[in-house]
C-alpha cells in the first residue's frame, strides 16, 4: 500500500512539474504522430523524405515553417507544382476535409517537431485563422 502511494505521489510530482504549454506540446506531437502515420506516411513516408520523383519531401522543406500554407494544403489539397530543394514535383495532393482543425494543428506540431525547428505546439488558432484566410490551391 504505501510502495502505491509513493509511486502515485511521484507520478503525480512528475506531470505536475510540467507546463501547461509543455504537456500540450507533448499531446500534440503523440497525436500528430498517429494521424500523420495514418493519413500522410504512404507518400511523405514515416522518415518525412518522401517518395523518389513521385511526393515531396517534408524533411528539410521550408514548406513546413509556413504553418498557415501547411493548413490549407491539408485541408484543400494542392493542385500546383510544388519546388522543394530544388526539385519539382508536380503530383496534386488530394484534399483532406475530414481532417478537424485540432487535427491538423497536431499533424503541423509533429512535423515541425520532427523535422523543423519548433519545440512548440502550434494552436488550433493558427490552424482556424489559415482556413479562413486560405483559398484553395
Amino acid at each position: 500500500m504505501i510502495k502505491k502511494l509513493i509511486f502515485s505521489l511521484s507520478v503525480f510530482t512528475i506531470f505536475s512539474c510540467q507546463s501547461e504549454q509543455e504537456l500540450k506540446t507533448e499531446q500534440y506531437f503523440a497525436e500528430g504522430y498517429q494521424i500523420y502515420t495514418m493519413n500522410c506516411a504512404n507518400c511523405h513516408q514515416a522518415d518525412g523524405k518522401g517518395m523518389a520523383n513521385l511526393y515531396p519531401p517534408l524533411a528539410g522543406s521550408k514548406i513546413i515553417q509556413d504553418k498557415p500554407a501547411m493548413a490549407c494544403i491539408m485541408r484543400y489539397g494542392m493542385k500546383s507544382t510544388i519546388e522543394v530543394n530544388g526539385k519539382p514535383f508536380n503530383r496534386p495532393m488530394p484534399a483532406n476535409p475530414k481532417l478537424q482543425e485540432l487535427e491538423i494543428a497536431e499533424v503541423i506540431t509533429y512535423v515541425n517537431m520532427k523535422w523543423g525547428k519548433d519545440s512548440i505546439y502550434t494552436p488550433i488558432a493558427t490552424v482556424t485563422k489559415a482556413l479562413i484566410d486560405c483559398v484553395e490551391r
